[in-house]
């Protein structure tokens, strides 16, 4: 191309950014073939930067320079901000690229001088290196003032303080709580402080995302390296927001590799939702078992002895008592889960019932309660519940 034939590539260039926003917004799922005004005003102009910018590469055969690289960092910024998915803005540029080669072609007459395609392309990796970078950064410090907004967020609904509206959140006339505790990740305890505090962060993001996708809805989080709350958006039945819980706690456990253990609780309004809370975080407690989702209806008598009372430190140190002896604990247990049959209790632990016996009647001289009898079947199983 001759001198003259730039100048007439730049004249194009309006309508270059054109047919890109045609075709950007035809493949976006964001505008559904309306183009904003947004767009016109900042996507055009970039787009003509970044052609005047091919133009003066190819006629100089130069660099792109510092400074023109310092608008494409501003609109990565801008974007990043925004929330707009780096994939979405990588692929507007992209566009922009083949719209400016099929002018180039135009131009030539379908034969480009050879070195068009490289500069082309040094200018296209050098915008982009410049932008993403500035996207990324920016679109990172968003989310991350987006998360520590819904950390604040559920928080107050749990202590039920009044919460007015957020303008970019719509509240839920009912919530599910999934009250959640996640297994320690041999990264949390390696390195000093700052790298210890990365790996943790690094996990509670990992484990939202995948949360995130396996439930429905403007969940709301509120997620440390140990666990947390979830509010998932329901309705005055609580069986989809359960089943939901049910389904996401296993899966994201398997995808990311971390244990998850959780607990939930449905609040019927805004109101309920310390309630809820105070109730999902009660069954965590109670529940030993990763992968599963707590309910009440399923920790009936654990639950109702976990409200601490005169009776609780006496109760609990029956348990105690046995702490010496696991053997003993283990037949407690044995002879419970078999509904107090002592030939199961031997079979399952693979020795003779009249072992069997003499365990259980060690375990009545340690504790003072006779397994044996009614009393004292229900005082070692309040102990048991108590002890977890």
């Amino acid at each position: 191309m001759s001198q003259l034939s730039w100048r007439s590539f730049e004249h194009r260039l309006p309508k270059v950014g054109e047919r890109t926003i045609r075709r950007y917004v035809e493949t976006s799922t964001h505008y559904r073939g309306q183009v904003p005004a947004h767009l016109h005003l900042h996507m055009a102009h970039t787009l003509r930067e970044f052609g005047r910018m091919f133009a003066r590469a190819m006629r100089e055969g130069s660099e792109p320079r510092e400074d023109e690289l310092e608008l494409f960092r501003q609109r990565g910024r801008e974007r990043g901000a925004e929330g707009l998915p780096v994939s979405d803005f990588v692929h507007a540029y992209l566009l922009a690229a083949e719209e400016i080669w099929a002018e180039i072609q135009d131009l030539s007459g379908g034969a480009p001088p050879g070195e068009t395609t490289a500069v082309l392309l040094n200018c296209l990796h050098r915008v982009l290196n410049a932008a993403v970078q500035a996207h990324q950064k920016e679109f990172q410090t968003a989310d991350q003032e987006q998360r520590e907004a819904a950390r604040a967020l559920v928080r107050r609904l749990a202590a039920g303080e009044p919460v007015p509206e957020p303008a970019d959140v719509r509240l839920a006339p009912a919530y599910g709580v999934l009250a959640l505790r996640f297994a320690a990740d041999p990264a949390d305890s390696i390195g000093d402080a700052v790298g210890r505090h990365l790996a943790g962060q690094r996990k509670a993001r990992l484990l939202l995302q995948h949360l995130h996708r396996e439930l429905s809805g403007d969940v709301l989080a509120a997620l440390d390296p140990d666990g947390g709350l979830l509010l998932i958006p329901s309705t005055s039945d609580s069986t989809e927001a359960l089943t939901g819980a049910r389904q996401a706690v296993p899966r994201a456990s398997q995808t990311t590799g971390v244990e998850i253990t959780g607990a939930f609780a449905h609040a019927d309004g805004l109101a309920e939702i310390p309630a809820a809370v105070a109730e999902a975080e009660r069954l965590l407690r109670l529940n030993s078992v990763p992968g599963t989702v707590a309910v009440l209806s399923d920790h009936l008598f654990e639950y109702q002895l976990n409200h601490d009372s005169a009776a609780t430190p006496q109760l609990r140190a029956l348990a105690a008592r046995l702490s010496g002896e696991p053997d003993l604990t283990t037949t407690l247990r044995t002879y419970f889960d078999t509904d107090f049959n002592r030939r199961e209790t031997a079979r399952k632990l693979h020795v003779h019932p009249n072992t069997v016996d003499n365990r259980l009647s060690r375990v009545a001289t340690l504790t003072g309660a006779d397994p044996r009898t009614a009393k004292g079947l229900l005082l070692l199983g309040a102990s048991l519940g108590l002890a977890g």
